[in-house]
């Protein structure tokens, strides 16, 4: 086995600095998934129209099937922030995918006939993408080319090369010279050993019967098929491989350049696209030329030998993700030894044997043709990386952790993901098996639809207009964290998007009528807009002297230029002075100026309109509970602030009921306090005002309002000039009414997240509504 080079450990031992760059990295993922319908078959239907074309969106793509959807992450700098990145588009696309499922195996679902599977589609017909996928149909066939799996793209930091160049680089030799020699150092070590990535990481040993043949298999007792002791049928020669062994020459980058030309030469391959290496040196800045990586040099590796486990809703977790990473870092501080085609094809023999026969763990074969036990090869490599975290990294117990459910793995076969996949396939057949594990991803997507991984601490309404960004292939740039202040770019349209309402189409002026509510109301009122009549007051004391002129009137005391309903008190029936001064103080907290306005009777609707059409209508009701004749008013509201859509600060669809003055003058007014018990099935209502930022609840109403309403919502934002806004009017419950509705309040920024996850009814996606508007 290859020993640690102890020049190079040498010197991450001597620079702190270099050796805290030794266990970062720039990370990338490809993720390959099929679309499935509900019963397990092969989705026929076209790529989502909402992910664009393929060639326009750099995270969703498809693979060689118009049905197997590929996500692709952008270059991060952690496993954290990759990973997070891979969640979120998986997210996305499962949501995306109506009435389908993604099917979470390595191996095929149930395929139609080989003339029936679809070729992805693309802009043109005579596309290179389409041609070269036509080009593979006919060289492989049509099935073969459906084994999907994980890419897995990794660079060293620029500071690392840097460092070790100024340290152990030859005489005369280039920084770039000195980095393809290091990552093509990594890649021999890679194909050397990467049969203990496939024992360790290996997913698809069961399969269809009628999808593959080897003699290595047995009948399960669905009639689906596995392999007797093997753990990946994709990574073995029955898997999807070049028609025969490319062994290119990895003692030089020229050597390896020169001996994939001349495969492509020959005609044993079309191009450097279709060497299917299991690891591949690769350039960003290339067009997969033979060529191109030779003028440029090498950038970053693929590895293309991960399957998807389908015991993770991702297809991988963090933890192989980090095993991989020690793995690379492992080839980096090992010898660097010759790579000769014998060696290549032992190393060959090795995969094959642990991909067909890993749990039975056959001897295999060391570069003298001796033969060596799985166990104690493997514990010879995951001794070495043991070692060398503890020399160089002796805190991180975490990554020691990962090593032993390694080595655990490796004593125990029954312990590997392989043998825990062929087990419950055993138990609930291969179909059931996947589609059970796809629906029960898809139910916790969908249970937390509205958040986007890593940006919880954002405005709900930001992150799922960012989600919908993703989707359309959109870049996204956090400018301001705390001022929920993103970009948004697709090509070279750029559009800056602050809380996800305030965009460039915005009018100052507009902003400035709508924040102030007096101005609001009188230029609504000029246009013959029915708002309520009222007073606004400065001063405390001359509000309080006005208490005799609404008295015995039913009133709203409301801050004058505040949003999601703080500060509003309401008046129904008759009070007393001592409520009147209470819902001053209370106002007069949130603002320098309150209104005092008539009270319009009817339900409070909330329409979204976007650029003159309603998008979306939602009925709220107030912040409430329901009696159960047990439990206190304080009881009943923290039992209902356990639902896990209720939150704070607009981070969950719903927000939770809050115990404040404005509630407790709310009951108050009820004859009731915080330890009352109200009866079975009695409802306490704890506002007055029904927004869903105060805890009321959200219910759509956007196709049973009547087009009247929706008429006079337009032709108020209109006279505003308002492009994105919320029109709060008061309905009267009665037809023969609706003269006496009235405007209470336009919103210059309309919280999005209560049309998209209403407490009932129809969920509205106001993020691409707004995108429409911005990009199209």
């Amino acid at each position: 086995m290859i020993k640690l080079d102890m020049t190079m450990l040498n010197s991450f031992k001597e620079n702190p600095t270099l050796r805290k760059y030794l266990f970062s990295g720039h990370f990338g993922l490809e993720k390959e998934n099929i679309r499935v319908t509900s019963d397990g078959k092969l989705a026929l239907t076209p790529h989502p129209a909402i992910f664009g074309p393929k060639e326009d969106n750099p995270y969703i793509k498809t693979d060689f099937s118009e049905s197997q959807i590929e996500m692709i992450t952008p270059v991060t700098d952690s496993i954290d922030s990759v990973y997070e990145w891979l969640e979120n588009l998986h997210n996305i696309v499962s949501l995306r995918s109506e009435n389908e499922l993604l099917w979470p195996s390595s191996n095929p679902p149930i395929l139609p006939a080989e003339e029936d599977i679809p070729i992805a589609e693309y802009k043109t017909p005579d596309s290179p993408d389409r041609k070269y996928r036509e080009h593979l149909a006919k060289g492989y066939g049509k099935k073969i080319q459906l084994l999907s799996g994980i890419h897995y793209n990794f660079s060293f930091p620029e500071a690392l090369i840097d460092g070790l160049y100024d340290k152990i680089s030859l005489p005369e030799e280039s920084k770039q010279d000195f980095k393809n020699r290091l990552y093509l150092k990594v890649a021999k070590y890679f194909m050397k050993n990467r049969w203990l990535l496939i024992y360790l990481t290996g997913a698809s040993p069961v399969y269809l019967a009628d999808f593959s043949k080897t003699k290595h298999e047995e009948s399960l007792p669905d009639g689906s098929s596995a392999l007797r002791d093997g753990i990946s049928l994709r990574n073995s020669n029955a898997g999807y491989k070049n028609k025969e062994a490319l062994y290119v020459d990895y003692n030089s980058f020229d050597a390896y350049i020169s001996s994939i030309s001349n495969y492509i030469e020959a005609g044993k391959i079309e191009s450097m696209r279709e060497f299917y290496n299991p690891i591949r040196l690769k350039n960003a800045h290339t067009d997969q030329t033979v060529e191109s990586l030779a003028k440029h040099g090498v950038e970053y590796l693929e590895i293309r030998s991960i399957d998807l486990n389908p015991l993770e809703p991702n297809g991988i977790s963090k933890d192989e993700l980090a095993f991989i990473h020690l793995f690379l870092i492992k080839g980096l501080l090992s010898e660097d030894r010759e790579l000769c085609s014998n060696n290549q094809q032992l190393a060959d023999e090795n995969e094959n044997n642990i991909a067909l026969n890993g749990l039975a763990q056959p001897a295999l074969k060391n570069c003298d043709n001796e033969e060596i036990s799985v166990v104690e090869a493997g514990l010879l490599e995951l001794n070495k990386m043991s070692d060398f975290i503890q020399s160089l990294r002796p805190e991180d117990t975490k990554l020691q952790a990962i090593i032993e459910k390694q080595k655990e793995r490796l004593l125990h076969p029954e312990k590997t993901i392989a043998a825990q996949v062929k087990q419950q396939v055993t138990k609930e057949g291969y179909v059931d098996f996947h589609l059970n594990q796809a629906k029960t991803y898809m139910e916790e997507t969908e249970a937390l639809a509205y958040k986007l991984i890593g940006a919880e601490d954002m405005e709900l309404s930001t992150q799922i207009i960012w989600k919908d960004a993703i989707a359309r292939g959109i870049k996204v740039d956090v400018l301001d964290r705390a001022e929920n202040f993103l970009r948004f770019q697709k090509g070279d349209h750029v559009e800056y998007v602050k809380q996800a309402s305030k965009t460039s189409k915005d009018n100052y002026v507009s902003v400035l009528m709508m924040e102030n509510k007096v101005v609001t109301k009188l230029v609504l009122a000029e246009h013959d807009i029915r708002v309520p009549f009222g007073d606004s007051f400065s001063d405390q004391a001359l509000a309080l002297e006005a208490f005799s002129l609404f008295e015995d009137k039913q009133i709203v005391v409301k801050p004058k230029s505040t949003n999601y309903g703080w500060g509003i008190s309401i008046f129904k029936n008759k009070f007393s002075l001592e409520d009147y001064q209470e819902a001053l103080n209370i106002a007069f907290s949130y603002d320098s100026s309150v209104i005092i306005e008539e009270f319009i009777p009817g339900d409070e609707f909330r329409f979204l309109v976007i650029n003159d059409k309603v998008e979306a209508v939602l009925k709220r009701v107030p912040a409430n509970v329901t009696g159960d004749g047990i439990h206190t008013v304080r009881e009943l509201v923290e039992e209902k602030n356990t639902d896990p859509l209720r939150g704070t600060d607009h981070l969950k669809p719903l927000e939770k009921i809050r115990t404040g003055p404005e509630e407790t003058l709310m009951l108050s007014m009820q004859n009731l306090s915080w330890d009352s018990i109200p009866k079975a099935e009695e409802i306490i209502y704890l506002r007055e005002n029904s927004n869903v930022s105060t805890g009321g609840d959200s219910i759509d109403y956007t196709e049973e309002m009547d087009d009247y309403f929706k008429e006079i919502a337009i032709r108020a934002t209109q006279v505003l000039d308002a492009k994105i806004c919320g029109v709060d009017i008061i309905v009267p419950r009665e037809t023969i009414d609706r003269d006496k509705h009235a405007i209470i309040e336009l919103n210059f920024n309309p919280a999005m997240h209560m049309h998209c996850f209403p407490y009932q009814g129809e969920k509205k996606k106001i993020g691409d509504k707004i995108l429409d508007f911005l990009f199209e």
